[in-house]
């Protein structure tokens, strides 16, 4: 599963486009997949980058930082054809910077026009539940939110966990609208960090799990109500497939 949070880092008309003085990768191969290994996204130290497997779709949303909801537009094979990219800067760039240059290089081979749009969209929105949060202190080093396969031998099909660990209130809206695959607004008005734990069934089966919505309201203390919201959407306008090189 992807776990990535929208945050377009280029702005301006010229989406797709690379800026004078932009970094940029010194060598970058993009091709059609070749490998016969599974999909993989890496970004080594040193200023390597290794993808294979993965569509132009994915590549998007790693790059931009977007889920899956995030992103609209382009031509079909955006979700079908899978590419291999390997790509090496100089020195030690930070993974901001990698992916500063990773969307350089896809407007330069896939000649990528993209542009930031709002939409108004059907979302979720977290409230505090009647009685109250039951949420726990942080406890810990670790921050963050994790989803964990949970196979109980007295009860069929599958179950997951989801664990937070010292999470602020807008991560774990984050995390619930991954699951959900649909976004999450806090309107809890809750600050601070929290952690929790809750066993449900991913594919929201009441024979087989509880679903997340009535985990979060019974064992949380929350609300995920359907409602209306702003959602910033990443708009492919046009792309081409790379020469192969």
């Amino acid at each position: 599963m992807l776990r990535v949070v929208f945050a377009v880092l280029i702005t301006g008309a010229a989406y797709g486009q690379t800026p004078a003085g932009r970094r940029v990768f010194d060598v970058a191969s993009v091709k059609p997949a070749q490998s016969r290994g599974g999909a993989d996204f890496r970004v080594y130290p040193g200023g390597r980058l290794h993808i294979t497997q993965l569509t132009l779709n994915v590549i998007l949303r790693l790059a931009y930082n977007l889920e899956h909801y995030q992103i609209s537009g382009g031509p079909a094979w955006l979700d079908t054809d899978r590419f291999d990219i390997e790509a090496k800067a100089e020195g030690d760039p930070t993974k901001e910077q990698m992916m500063a240059m990773l969307r350089a290089l896809l407007a330069d081979r896939f000649q990528l026009q993209v542009r930031q749009e709002s939409k108004e969209e059907n979302v979720y929105a977290l409230v505090v539940a009647k009685g109250g949060h039951k949420l726990m202190p942080p406890s810990g080093d670790w921050i963050g939110v994790s989803l964990y396969r949970n196979d109980p031998p007295d009860r069929e099909g599958v179950h997951y966990s989801l664990a937070a660990k010292r999470a602020s209130m807008a991560l774990i809206a984050q995390h619930f609208g991954q699951e959900l695959s649909r976004p999450v607004i806090d309107r809890t008005g809750i600050e601070g960090e929290f952690s929790f734990k809750v066993d449900y069934a991913i594919d929201d089966n009441p024979e087989s799990g509880v679903p997340l919505r009535t985990v979060v309201e019974e064992q949380l203390g929350l609300k995920l109500e359907p409602a209306k919201g702003p959602v910033e959407t990443l708009v492919v306008e046009h792309a081409e497939k790379p020469s192969g090189n």
